[in-house]
């Protein structure tokens, strides 16, 4: 099972995430939530790491295992960051309904 834990922002910016693990189907085949996953997870950290006025710090310590790290957003990049964090976050809670045997999902929503 994928794990995933994301904490956004008081103005719904991602700040944090870390994911650990794969899905399997029988036979030892990759579940299609699992490279669902693995390719909303790598767009999400290229889009944030693409910014050169934001410091992100993206980390693939193990094969399965992500954890990325946003510095200081400035406002005059508020919306796009909401938009990434949005359509990460969607996309996730959308596969972890479709296919909760494969990705538990949990989000921290910080307070302003």
């Amino acid at each position: 099972m994928i794990q995933i834990s994301a904490t956004v922002d008081g103005e719904g910016r991602l700040r944090s995430l870390s994911a650990e693990g794969h899905s399997f189907r029988k036979g030892g085949d990759f579940s299609p939530a699992c490279a669902a996953v693995t390719a909303l997870l790598r767009t999400a950290a290229g889009l944030l790491e693409a910014e050169p006025d934001v410091e992100t710090h993206v980390s693939l310590p193990a094969e399965g295992s992500m954890v990325l790290n946003v510095g200081k957003i400035p406002n005059t990049l508020t919306g796009r960051y909401r938009g990434i964090t949005d359509f990460l976050i969607c996309g996730l809670a959308r596969i972890s309904q479709e296919a909760p045997e494969d990705l538990d999902m949990r989000v921290i929503h910080e307070s302003i």
